[in-house]
């Protein structure tokens, strides 16, 4: 999985979870509007959305999801640990919605999404292991077979060096005579040849 696949994922799996929170996660009336005899007038039903905790949770796994490109493995692995627990705090607000009074299936939907959340949350994470870098300089000079140092790469460029590439070098370093081995100016015929005694 490369990075830009691993975060397009992420960003689509917040992008349900939030969809998933503006539906109506519980249904009922409260205690004012109710008729004389007691029953909920029908237009007077309140309804109500999942928690702000649940929201934050999925602002959480769509940043996670954004800062796990910036960072390398070391720093993936605590955002995805983060984007795991925002998921896990998901399910819990769900479980809760759940349990409440007058709870409809969407906290169910929202307990199996929290669920699927953090199995490819986990999954991503795994396979970041293996994304590379897009500096297309430590590209070419992999492809090339040479040494690469980011850090000397990036000073140079600072300074406003221009990089070469480990091909470019291996081109200038045939096309340079070796030390010793300067070719002769051709001399025309008769030119070595000692000028007449007058």
């Amino acid at each position: 999985m490369t990075k830009s696949r691993g975060v397009l994922l992420v960003l689509i799996l917040a992008a349900a979870l939030w969809a998933i929170t503006l539906a109506t996660w519980q249904t009922g009336a409260g205690s004012e509007p109710l008729g004389p005899s007691g029953v909920a007038l029908p237009d007077q039903a309140e309804t109500t959305q999942a928690s702000p905790i649940a929201t934050a949770c999925v602002a959480i796994i769509a940043v996670c999801g954004l800062l796990s490109a910036m960072f390398g493995r070391i720093g993936r692995f605590v955002i995805f640990g983060l984007a795991l627990l925002a998921a896990l705090g998901y399910g819990m607000s769900a479980i809760t919605a759940m349990g409440a009074p007058g709870a409809t299936s969407w906290p169910l939907f929202a307990l199996l999404a929290a669920i699927l959340a953090v199995i490819v949350i986990g999954w991503v994470a795994v396979a970041s292991r293996h994304w590379t870098g897009s500096n297309r300089y430590a590209r070419t000079a992999e492809s090339a077979g040479g040494d690469f140092d980011s850090a000397a790469t990036w000073d140079a460029l600072s300074r406003g060096e221009e990089v070469e590439s480990g091909e470019e070098r291996q081109t200038a370093e045939a096309e340079e005579p070796a030390p010793g081995s300067r070719e002769t100016p051709e001399t025309e015929p008769g030119d070595d040849e000692a000028p007449p005694k007058g």
